[in-house]
């Protein structure tokens, strides 16, 4: 995170695998060190667990627990016009 903010980057885009472990510790992670958080839309997925199924998990995190609290979950389009700039 040091390296982050020596750099002034504000905003972290965040993709990847395992929803419901490494993705929601670094959203969380990352809003708690001050930084924009943002999800694009199909860009993490996990597995089915003892409670959720895979799709679930994912419309969770995504549409629930992140979006508005967290992080911005926003389309990949969305996502790409901010990388843009």
């Amino acid at each position: 995170m040091d390296y982050l903010h020596e750099k002034d980057e504000n905003t972290i885009i965040i993709v990847g695998l395992q929803t419901d472990y490494c993705i929601d510790a670094s959203v969380k992670c990352g809003f708690e060190h001050g930084f924009k958080m943002i999800v694009p839309a199909n860009t993490n997925s996990t597995i089915d667990n003892a409670y959720m199924t895979a799709e679930n998990s994912y419309r969770y995190y995504n549409e629930f627990m992140w979006n508005g609290r967290y992080a911005e979950c926003i389309s990949f389009e969305k996502t790409l016009e901010l990388m843009n700039r």
